[in-house]
């Protein structure tokens, strides 16, 4: 497990607190806007992410710990405290694309999300952030626009993000397209606010991991200009997890000769010892955030969204040690509409041959 791998819940909330909820299209009096997330087919936008974080670490003894581990604990918050802070850097891009219904009215769609760029800076060393393409994903799933359900056909990438979309997709995404539904239904003025909940699961790809995600993103529009809505939004996040600490392989015996002691243990000897039981340790979030975002009502499209969070996270170490990570954390996304018009020829010919 690397360092920058227990932040990787952190960076995902902040990246859904950007692009969550984010949808409207105008309603009938100018002054209001209504919230609708439905995807329309031809949709095909995309988003350019930037991160920018700065963490402070420090360590300590946890209340069971005996003086050996008090000792170890000791030197590593000396060591943290010769490190400094970490700051880090990340560049992604996340697109979504949608189709033309099927015979069925179902509405096929593809979400990309990968890092292009980042870097980590540690004690004064700046060096490429660690298996970047550890996080890119990609889902493919289609959209019924008449009851707003979603079905995940497929994931791909980011082991631990496509571990939860593989086990809970489809109630992840339909719960949030439900309520995406409600809101539709609810028309807001200037100076009215919505609340988006966080509320998930996270299953872990190893076993004894389990937790929860909970929280609420604010939304209020300030203003309607130009076909443009303008929100303030605020964020809250609780992260509560088991997560499991990978154990390193043991080395094989390179030198053990063919039929040696090794190939010859008995059936059921030591060599087929069930596995110890992974250890485990406990992860606390807490964070606040706030941000502005900027909708195009006509199609849909964020333009720019800003977030700018404060988090705290505890880790509870299987051998008695805390370890607190203080990270401010600013986010900027941009977006783009991918979408061609049809052209005005093909109109024409298409007219030609009808006539």
């Amino acid at each position: 497990m690397t360092l920058a791998s227990p932040l990787r819940p952190l960076f995902a909330a902040g990246l859904m607190a950007l692009h969550l909820g984010v949808g409207a299209a105008p309603a009938a009096p100018a002054a209001t806007a209504t919230f609708d997330t439905t995807p329309r087919p031809g949709q095909h936008q995309r988003l350019q992410i930037d991160m920018q974080a700065t963490v402070k670490m420090r360590a300590e003894a946890g209340p069971d710990a005996n003086e050996a581990q008090r000792a170890q604990a000791a030197q590593a918050a000396e060591k943290m405290a010769q490190m400094g802070p970490m700051k880090m850097t990340m560049h992604m891009q996340q697109t979504l694309k949608v189709g033309n219904p099927d015979a069925d009215g179902w509405l096929p769609m593809t979400v990309d999300v990968g890092a292009k760029s980042g870097q980590m800076e540690v004690g004064g060393k700046v060096m490429p952030m660690p298996n970047q393409k550890a996080s890119d994903l990609s889902v493919t799933a289609r959209f019924n626009p008449r009851d707003f359900s979603v079905e995940v056909q497929n994931v791909e990438g980011a082991p631990q993000l496509g571990e939860m979309m593989r086990t809970q997709g489809n109630a992840m995404v339909n719960e949030a397209l439900q309520l995406s539904k409600a809101l539709s239904q609810k028309p807001m003025k200037v100076g009215e606010s919505v609340d988006v909940p966080l509320n998930l699961a996270l299953p872990m790809p190893l076993p004894g991991g389990a937790g929860n995600m909970g929280g609420q993103v604010r939304y209020t529009l300030v203003r309607l200009e130009r076909g443009i809505a303008y929100f303030d939004l605020g964020m809250d996040l609780k992260v509560d997890a088991d997560v499991p600490v990978p154990t390193p392989r043991a080395p094989q015996a390179a030198s053990a000769p063919e039929g040696g002691a090794a190939a010859s243990a008995p059936e059921g000897g030591a060599a087929s010892a069930p596995a110890a039981a992974p250890k485990v340790m406990h992860m606390r979030i807490s964070g606040h955030g706030q941000g502005t975002s900027q909708l195009r009502l006509a199609d849909r499209l964020p333009l720019a969204n800003k977030l700018s969070m404060d988090m705290l996270m505890t880790m509870e170490m299987p051998d008695n040690g805390i370890m607190h990570m203080d990270m401010n954390m600013d986010m900027t996304a941009k977006g783009e509409s991918q979408a061609r018009p049809a052209s005005p020829k093909a109109g024409a010919k298409a007219d030609k041959k009808k006539s």
